[in-house]
């Protein structure tokens, strides 16, 4: 009897609401995931286009209600903050890039981020709204003098500035990840990844720390959970720090059973610069300054916060298992396909 009542109170107990911005994106969907399987939030989706086939997946979960904001559009997103407890804030240079490329993708993510900002404050300022999560991006380790740094890592670094000026800084806790692992799979002909080629942007002895996109997940999940500790902090983070060969190692380990053997594979920094100016900018900030991550510090926190860093190996494995079975399920619908055209002949 005590614990149907212990049930019937937690069903009523209301759960903190936390809005997600760019829900749908690879950062969105891992802290909208992560957030989801704690079931202890209702989770405020907000994404461009509400009727996409991911939008209707998380829509589909308990907790989860997907609505309509735009980065680039402020009334939506008054409208989307509505009575949130905390917000996840996250921009994009993307659509610069896809438009512009260069440099230029600075000023598309700061209006971004200046919208999103200015729409945190009026949240603030009604009442409700008591902590901000924003992804920034890793500080380098040992800043050089007027070292150049690529226009999405200042875009975003100004937005932190921006939050400081508006005050913000107090209920505000910034993550600023490293490369995610997910970089590695890349379109380039000669240079995509597989059993065989480890494909990197800098050179194979350079340290290169890395992260998995959804551990970002898992940090936001850690912070809410302590947040008064985390407001007024930011903090790089990363999951793994090696050199290129070091990883093209992690992955031949793997295949080792098979016979193969894996290289580390530099993309032309040239090419990198003709296809997207800015990456091969962040390539050349690598080699130079480096993320800051402090992976000792770091191992501190992750205890504190209860957070498991997804290792590259581990990555790399469930990557090689999703594409056996793609290629499993690929082989069964031709085999199905030739066995219909057998019968109809």
């Amino acid at each position: 009897m005590l614990r149907q009542s212990e049930d019937l109170e937690q069903k009523f107990i209301r759960k903190p609401v936390i809005a997600v911005t760019m829900a749908t994106s690879r950062q969105g969907l891992g802290v909208v995931n992560e957030l989801y399987r704690t079931k202890k939030y209702q989770i405020r989706a907000i994404t461009r286009d509400t009727k996409s086939k991911k939008s209707l997946e998380l829509a589909s979960l308990n907790d989860v209600k997907v609505v309509e904001g735009d980065l680039m559009d402020p009334s939506s997103l008054n409208k989307a903050f509505e009575g949130v407890d905390a917000i996840f804030g996250n921009t994009t240079p993307t659509m610069g890039w896809k438009i512009f490329r260069g440099s230029i993708v600075r000023q598309y993510e700061i209006e971004q981020g200046y919208n999103l900002i200015n729409q945190v404050k009026i949240a603030y300022q009604k009442g409700i709204l008591k902590h901000f999560i924003f992804s920034s991006i890793s500080k380098p380790k040992c800043p050089l003098k007027n070292d150049p740094a690529p226009g999405h890592f200042t875009s975003k670094w100004d937005i932190e500035e921006y939050i400081n000026k508006l005050g913000l800084n107090k209920i505000t806790t910034v993550l600023r990840p490293v490369s995610y692992f997910e970089n590695f799979e890349n379109k380039i002909p000669g240079y995509t990844i597989s059993k065989k080629i480890f494909p990197g942007i800098i050179g194979k002895d350079i340290i290169w720390q890395t992260i998995a996109v959804n551990d970002i997940g898992k940090w936001v999940r850690g912070v809410l959970s302590k947040a008064d500790k985390y407001k007024n902090q930011s903090i790089n983070i990363a999951g793994e720090e090696l050199t290129g060969q070091e990883m093209a190692m992690k992955l031949e380990k793997i295949v080792s059973s098979e016979g193969i053997q894996t290289n580390y594979v530099m993309i032309p920094r040239i090419l990198i610069k003709l296809l997207e100016f800015d990456i091969g900018v962040m390539a050349d900030w690598i080699e130079r300054s480096g993320y800051g991550a402090d992976m000792n510090k770091l191992k501190i926190i992750q205890e504190d916060l209860n957070i498991v860093p997804t290792s590259l190996e581990s990555w790399l494995k469930l990557k090689l298992k999703n594409e056996n079975n793609k290629k499993d399920i690929w082989a069964s619908e031709w085999k199905t396909s030739q066995w219909k055209m057998q019968l109809y002949k």
